[in-house]
């Protein structure tokens, strides 16, 4: 459950705290998307919660507590913040995210208001544009010949040290995060948020990629939550409407199903997943962190976190073979491996 809270404050003025606490509720409502990141680090429009509440509050908090005392040493290292213990928690003004459909629920309201706060950037130096609503595009980004700024039903911004590449098409609203890569031809549709340093080419539309994530090739990806270090091999597409047009039911890695009351619902990925190419994922799927899909029939629904699966059947990833292959692919972004994260993946595969 993601249920922004903060120390009560003296004079009851939230907005003028200069000493506030941040809450992570756990990763039992949101697995997998918060098995390696605390509930108020989600990117849950084009910021995570934690960026939109340091803007908020007018400071970075001096300090969380966690209903989960073993995640605290991996929220502590990435986040850099003191785990505090015994503080009284009140909260704060935030839509409460309790599951991970609720993200989508909430993208469109939390993607306006982070596009609407943001400070201006410049108008893009290339490409054409169309629409009313501002288009926010950093002077560091490269933007190649053919691309097209749909601003028609909301805003876009385009963060430092992005690429666009040519004929893509971004339509608004939309936020593209730094260092990321807009492939050649990609068409981002509405309601997207991707994080920084990804490569996303193909359809993506309605959905939140983490960061560090990379869909390079085409193949639609829609209504769906994508964590970080995650690769989707070319062709690779989801489903996210059933063929009776009913609400999307999902089973989660416990194997309870859940009624969404949402007629769109893509897929929910953990951090790491790895898909071969011209992989199918049905509506509603949700697939576990470290997870490996190589098989020509669609992803397991749930798929278990690292899990193996190929057309010679399922098995687990072994976790010393997972952890070299995740170092190596965050050697080739210049990052590494911090140790409270891994014996978190280690936990998570015992």
């Amino acid at each position: 459950m993601l249920r922004q809270q903060v120390e009560e404050p003296l004079g009851g003025n939230i907005g003028n705290m200069n000493d506030w606490i941040i809450h992570d509720d756990g990763a039992v409502g949101l697995a997998p998307l918060c098995d390696l990141r605390a509930t108020f680090e989600l990117r849950t429009g084009g910021l995570t919660t934690l960026e939109r509440l340091t803007k908020k509050m007018g400071c970075t908090p001096s300090g969380f507590t966690c209903d989960e005392p073993h995640r605290a040493p991996m929220i502590a290292e990435r986040t850099g913040l003191k785990h505090l213990l015994d503080n009284k928690p009140t909260e704060v003004d935030h839509p409460r995210i309790e599951t991970l459909w609720d993200i989508l629920d909430h993208l469109p309201s939390l993607l306006a208001e982070d596009l609407e706060t943001a400070a201006e950037l410049s108008p893009p130096s290339g490409g054409s544009g169309v629409g009313t609503h501002r288009v926010d595009v950093h002077e560091s980004v490269v933007v190649f010949p053919g691309v097209v700024f749909d601003a028609t039903a909301g805003a876009i911004r385009v963060e430092e040290g992005a690429t666009i590449r040519p004929n893509a098409v971004l339509c608004g609203p939309c936020w593209i995060g730094k260092g990321s890569t807009i492939i050649d031809g990609a068409h981002i549709k509405a309601n997207t948020s991707i994080g920084p340093q990804c490569k996303i080419g193909g359809e993506v539309g309605g959905t939140i990629i983490q960061g560090n994530t990379n869909k390079s090739h085409r193949g639609h990806l829609g209504d769906s939550v994508i964590g970080s270090w995650v690769n989707f091999g070319a062709g690779t597409a989801n489903s996210n409407l059933l063929n009776t047009y009913g609400d999307v039911i999902v089973t989660d890695l416990e194997g309870t199903r859940h009624r969404t009351n949402r007629q769109f619902v893509g897929c929910f990925v953990g951090d790491h997943a790895k898909f071969a190419i011209e992989t199918r994922i049905m509506t509603g799927t949700i697939v576990g962190t470290g997870a490996m899909i190589a098989s020509t029939q669609p992803a397991p629904s749930p798929t278990p976190r690292f899990a193996w699966h190929t057309d010679s059947g399922a098995r687990t990833y072994r976790i010393e073979k997972f952890l070299k292959v995740a170092r190596t692919v965050m050697a080739r972004r210049s990052r590494t491996l911090d140790p409270a994260t891994e014996a978190m993946l280690r936990k998570l595969a015992d």
